[in-house]
């Protein structure tokens, strides 16, 4: 079933206040503005979606399902280096989320966030947004007695694998409870109870999901909000006291049309990507705010999102069984020195969307769809097709696991070409070690099942990411050298305009943050009314009714602290490395100087497993850099990244990919990249292949594909010896010491022997 078309649109052309997205910023800021009395529009680029309306129609894409097709419900875009999913409809993000709302640690807050944000000064805000969102955590499936398989699965896996203490049922935005057709929630809106029937992730026809539009933008428009949807804005201008927005409108009755409509403030509050777009187009495209922040596009961060999966389990998942997400696992891990925080979910996923995907062929996409995503995307598909074999084969025992984490936001979003095509930057490499240890964590979990794990075809296939938690692009601080907004939201030098979505946040959240995203909403958007209407005392009207529920995740993060970091079980190894030689480096004069270059290395592996089933083979990489003319003294390598003989292209070739980021003695980040091209189209001798490597010196924002290095950098026959005698076990049993030493001897001659015998690839896994 497709969505009812609606003509709805803005009936005038001026407004108080004009809000661009109806997500968790744009649902918070349309409610408040509309309670106190202020004359707002709400625009919506997609559709109003009523229970009974999401799609089913498994025959094509454009029956509802993508936002290019006739404004189907979701957007995914491949942006570079990360593909991004994003939702589009009357509610934003929370139409197909897991309806988690989860507060973030205390800890976050004290990386970027300026004052006065911390989780004693937000926790207010997230008591009244868990209110509205009227939240709790899973109950016994009616239809069974019982909580779903998956719940008591991941119960067991946590206890096995020494998790128990950071496991709890998160609260979930959904009704559970129903009496019957004409059951309403506390704003007197239709809802019916949950069914478990699995397709949160969808949007849910049953009704049961709190999803935004049936609280906030409900009391919105009972307060007097107008609203347009399938109505998308192009960019803003100044005009006056006030801002210019065109806007584009596709359900306007004479056809898709473009005309202006001005605002007093404007709110935008499109999503991350959607939000910071805006003004890159405002600013970069079409000049409208020309003057908007530097800092405009920064500190992106894909949330740490790692999705994975595992199949062959001992008992039944059952992934279509309860809402997408029931259980989450605080996990506290160090590797190599370093420690990680991120949280291990239970994931789910509907019959119809499996059967949706096993349709894929870029035979079959639309034709703007196939322009858009090119010729090879095929490969992808394909992949993503025997994904979905398997898991429609084999769907009571496949396992869905979702982890989040705090990755490093230093992603850049872009405009890039005559076209101005958004883009993404994110290096993956400098966020390896959060996703190996996501990844390790998730393997072990599945093979506690006694299953096999596996990962999407982009992160096979490409190392690419899936990120269902866009932030960042126009994070706050406290002045325009340090972020977009102010820790309001408004943007430095725009009075009036203000951004209030994911984009605002200055750094992941380490776990789902959507209910962060609406408690910084709540916040700005209290303190925006009380200087529009003067009135410095307005709170949210439903403040007084609020009363703090349990918070299980606090409880998780208390006793994971208390206990301490855990050093991965994973049967690991690490070995030491030097090479010596030169690289150039540029002059003042304009020239280039060549300088003597020393490296002593120690590389490390957590989890061979995790490795051998890696497609590009990460390891961490620690040690010392000297580059004369930069460092007087050793410099040390700040989490270095090495790609172990990883396939290049489609054909036997491998490479090792080194990335060195370190700091000269004045203070300035360079990254020492390396690169080593193993195979007979590169050297005919593998031993030189395998022991000389192209260089380059550059700034952090610089890629080296190895096709034009500056240097050279050499492991004499001396040093190859000591490598081969530094070997050892790490983290493994006494009796299985010799065995991973022999496991990775196995794995490194097989890829360099396929690469000159030409043999193809050899497995990815065991």
């Amino acid at each position: 079933m497709t969505s009812r078309q609606t003509t709805e649109h803005l009936d005038r052309d001026h407004f108080e206040a004009l809000v661009i997205g109806s997500g968790f910023g744009g649902a918070v800021a349309a409610c408040r503005l509309a309670q106190a009395g202020i004359d707002v529009a709400i625009i919506e680029r997609g559709r109003r979606w009523r229970p009974g309306d999401f799609p089913r129609d498994l025959s094509r894409l454009e029956k509802g399902w993508l936002w290019m097709c006739d404004h189907g419900l979701y957007d995914a875009l491949p942006l570079n280096d990360i593909l991004a999913v994003r939702a589009a409809g009357y509610g934003g993000g929370s139409l197909v989320y897991a309806n988690v709302a989860m507060r973030a640690p205390a800890e976050v807050f004290d990386d970027r966030w300026p004052e006065p944000y911390s989780r004693r000064t937000l926790d207010p805000y997230y008591d009244l947004a868990a209110h509205m969102l009227d939240v709790r955590p899973v109950p016994a499936d009616p239809n069974t007695g019982e909580l779903p398989p998956k719940t008591r699965l991941m119960a067991r896996a946590a206890e096995r694998l020494g998790h128990a203490d950071g496991f709890f049922h998160p609260n979930l935005a959904v009704t559970f409870a129903d009496e019957g057709p004409d059951q309403t929630n506390r704003f007197q809106v239709p809802q019916r109870g949950c069914t478990f029937c699995g397709e949160c992730d969808i949007g849910c026809n049953v009704g049961a999901k709190n999803t935004l539009d049936l609280n906030y933008l409900a009391l919105a428009e009972r307060h007097g909000a107008s609203v347009g949807v399938r109505t998308e804005a192009v960019h803003v201008a100044r005009a006056g006291d006030g801002y210019r927005v065109r806007l584009r409108e596709h359900g306007h009755p004479d056809g898709s049309v473009e005309r202006d409509v001005t605002a007093r403030y404007v709110f935008l509050c499109a999503g991350a990507l959607g939000s910071t777009e805006l003004l890159l187009r405002s600013r970069d495209q079409y000049g409208t705010l020309p003057d908007l922040p530097a800092t405009l596009g920064s500190r992106y961060s894909g949330n740490g999102d790692f999705l994975s999966f595992g199949h062959g389990l001992r008992e039944p998942f059952v992934p279509d069984s309860g809402p997408t997400i029931t259980t989450a696992s605080l996990i506290r891990s160090s590797a190599a020195n370093r420690e990680h925080w991120f949280v291990l979910e239970d994931g789910g996923f509907s019959e119809h969307l499996v059967k949706l995907v096993r349709t894929l062929h870029l035979s079959r996409l639309p034709q703007q769809v196939a322009r858009l995503v090119g010729e090879g995307t095929q490969r992808v598909l394909a992949a993503t097709r025997g994904v979905a074999a398997r898991l429609d084969q084999e769907p009571g025992d496949t396992a869905v696991l979702l982890a989040m984490g705090r990755d490093r936001a230093d992603g850049r979003v872009s405009l890039t070409g005559a076209k101005h095509r958004l883009r993404v930057t994110w290096d993956v490499t400098r966020n390896d070690a959060l996703y190996t240890e996501e990844q390790a964590v998730s393997g072990a979990v599945v093979r506690s099942f006694g299953g096999q794990p596996f990962t999407t075809p982009t992160w096979r296939l490409f190392r690419q990411p899936v990120t269902v938690h866009n932030l960042g692009g126009a994070p706050m601080g406290h002045t325009p050298e340090t972020g977009v907004v102010d820790p309001d939201g408004e943007v430095f030098g725009h009075p009036g305009l203000y951004v209030l979505d994911g984009g605002a946040l200055p750094g992941a959240t380490g776990g789902n943050p959507s209910l962060t995203i609406a408690a910084v909403a709540e916040r700005c958007i209290e303190i925006a009314v009380r200087r529009i209407t003067n009135n410095p005392g307005w709170t949210a009207p439903e403040r007084a009714e609020v009363v703090r529920g349990v918070v299980p995740e606090d409880a998780a993060v208390e006793a994971v602290s208390a206990r301490g970091s855990q050093v991965s079980p994973a049967h690991g190894l690490r070995f030491r490395e030097t090479l010596s030689g030169d690289v150039r480096l540029p002059t003042l004069d304009g020239g280039a100087r060549s300088r003597r270059l020393t490296l002593r290395l120690t590389v490390h592996i957590p989890d061979l497993s995790v490795f051998r089933d890696d497609p590009v083979h990460a390891a961490q990489v620690s040690g010392m850099v000297e580059v004369d003319g930069l460092t007087t003294a050793p410099a040390a390598v700040r989490d270095g990244r090495l790609h172990l003989l990883a396939a290049v292209g489609d054909g036997a070739d491998r490479s090792m990919d080194y990335v060195l980021p370190f700091i000269d003695d004045e203070g300035r980040e360079w990254l020492l990249q390396g690169v080593k091209m193993i195979g007979r189209d590169h050297d005919r001798n593998p031993w030189r292949a395998t022991t000389r490597m192209g260089v380059a010196v550059t700034p952090p924002d610089r890629r080296f594909d190895g096709t034009a290095p500056t240097g050279r950098a050499t492991i004499s026959l001396v040093n190859t010896v000591r490598l081969l005698g530094s070997v050892r076990p790490a983290g493994a049993p006494r009796r299985r010491k010799v065995t991973t030493v022999l496991t990775f001897g196995v794995f490194f001659a097989r890829r360099v022997a396929a690469a000159y015998l030409r043999t193809g690839r050899p497995p990815q896994t065991r």
